[in-house]
């Protein structure tokens, strides 16, 4: 009978769980990694295309590394900035980011704040061919918490 109760219990706390950035408040909508457009930087995300796997000419021939224009990088969205304000007005989240190249050498950024319609750009100077991966991890302004949001690998070949 304990044994029943117990199994029960467990199957109840594994429907009724919820991934760690659903139960902060935020939600992730979308995450990806290509060739975004920087015209509207701040107001609206224009993706130009979205995939995992780059060749570093067609990177450098769309003049994609520049900064500016149609940018390679990656970008994650979640709710408007206005949905998560504190009692002075602040925003409750930001991110941080782990950038990890080919060679492993990893560099961690922010906190940043998201842009007021939520979401972020990031973009990627991936130099060297090989497998790169992105870490994004939500940050909370009161407790300082970081909790891991999701992660996204993308290969530029030769």
């Amino acid at each position: 009978m304990k044994r029943k109760a117990f199994l029960f219990l467990a199957v109840v706390a594994m429907l009724f769980s919820v991934p760690p950035v659903e139960a902060s408040g935020w939600q992730l909508k979308d995450m990806g990694v290509g060739i975004y457009d920087d015209a509207a930087y701040d107001r609206e995300l224009r993706i130009v295309e979205k995939r995992n796997t780059w060749s570093m000419k067609e990177l450098l021939d769309r003049g994609a590394f520049r900064g500016q224009g149609k940018v390679f990088g990656a970008w994650l969205v979640g709710p408007p900035v206005n949905t998560y304000l504190d009692k002075n007005g602040l925003a409750r989240y930001s991110y941080k980011y782990r950038l990890t190249d080919p060679k492993g050498q990893s560099t961690v950024s922010g906190p940043h704040g998201f842009y007021m319609p939520g979401f972020t750009i990031t973009s990627i100077n991936a130099g060297i061919p090989g497998k790169w991966k992105i870490d994004y991890m939500l940050w909370e302004r009161g407790s300082q918490e970081v909790t891991p949001i999701g992660s996204i690998e993308f290969t530029i070949t030769d």
